[in-house]
């Protein structure tokens, strides 16, 4: 009976106590978020100093990580201690490979030692798509590397989630700029920017002055509407080539497609420098009597 207790306090020591003790829900994203929330909470109090650090030692990565935030920053309840953060985001990383843009950018600003772009870089791309503007910044100056701007739009492209958002601004600008899409590229920029497109004129079309000139006839009108884009312009030529037959409907439907607008982005185009999207809808009193009795006077989307 000694020896197997003996064995078993051995086991404690080297496996560290707390994997004896520590929650179920140690592990949570739940629990990552609320020590995101606590990390930035103000006033500070100390019982979320607590709560952090006793959810980092369990091995909580979002709490590591921003337990390694606080002391990156200091005046949390903690001094300034780089060596401290950089600790604690290595051992973000080696639970959550994302938190490796945290020990990128203190490679970059050189926080704790030498700044060193090359490793900033390293950092960045183990970080994955989260990384990918940083990453991206550094290709195109040509810091830790050779200057890459073909590189960088395929980081910013392979990293959008969806149309319009940072990867996607950062992309486009290198894009205007005159880099140029291989064929894969293209495609891909063509599928997000329809998907966009697509989910624009929804939310466009989804107002409540088409749907009243709808549901005020009773009946199911189908349209089709023309939209011819120039080579990067986003603002369309909007035209109903096949109208509806209710002369109110058709205003109302033309008044909602005028406002929509891809900004600065257009579609890519052929040599002619113009793409035409031709859009037939159906607008019917069922569909919109169940959009308002389910969403109030928002449509669904």
């Amino acid at each position: 009976m000694f020896k197997a207790m003996s064995l078993l306090l051995v086991l404690a020591a080297i496996t560290g106590c707390q994997s004896l003790t520590r929650p179920g829900d140690f592990d949570s994203p739940i629990v990552g978020v609320r020590c995101m929330v606590l990390a930035g909470k103000k006033p500070f109090e100390r019982g979320n100093l607590l709560y952090i650090k006793s959810y980092a030692n369990y091995g909580n990565p979002k709490c590591k990580a921003m337990l390694g935030k606080m002391y990156q920053e200091g005046g949390y309840g903690v001094d300034q201690d780089f060596s401290k953060a950089r600790a604690l985001f290595v051992e973000a990383a080696q639970l959550n490979p994302s938190s490796n843009v945290l020990l990128g950018g203190m490679a970059e600003r050189g926080e704790g030692e030498p700044a060193d772009y090359a490793k900033a870089r390293a950092f960045y791309r183990l970080s994955g798509k989260n990384a990918a503007l940083p990453l991206g910044r550094l290709m195109e100056e040509g810091k830790g590397g050779p200057q890459d701007l073909a590189g960088a739009l395929a980081v910013y492209l392979e990293a959008v989630e969806y149309f319009g958002d940072d990867a996607w601004k950062a992309m486009s600008r290198l894009h205007k700029q005159g880099q140029a899409l291989d064929e894969v590229q293209a495609q891909r920029y063509q599928q997000i920017w329809m998907t966009g497109f697509v989910r624009l004129q929804q939310s466009r079309l989804a107002v409540r002055e088409v749907f009243e000139a709808v549901n005020a006839t009773g009946a199911t009108w189908k349209v089709t509407l023309s939209y011819r884009f120039k080579a990067d312009s986003g603002v369309p030529q909007v035209t109903m080539i096949e109208r509806s037959g209710d002369a109110n409907v058709d205003d109302w439907i033309m008044k909602a497609a005028s406002r929509i607008t891809m900004q600065d982005s257009g579609p890519l185009t052929d040599e002619s420098g113009e793409r035409e999207i031709r859009a037939p809808l159906v607008f019917s009193p069922q569909d919109t009597r169940y959009m308002f009795g389910l969403c109030g006077r928002k449509p669904c989307s």
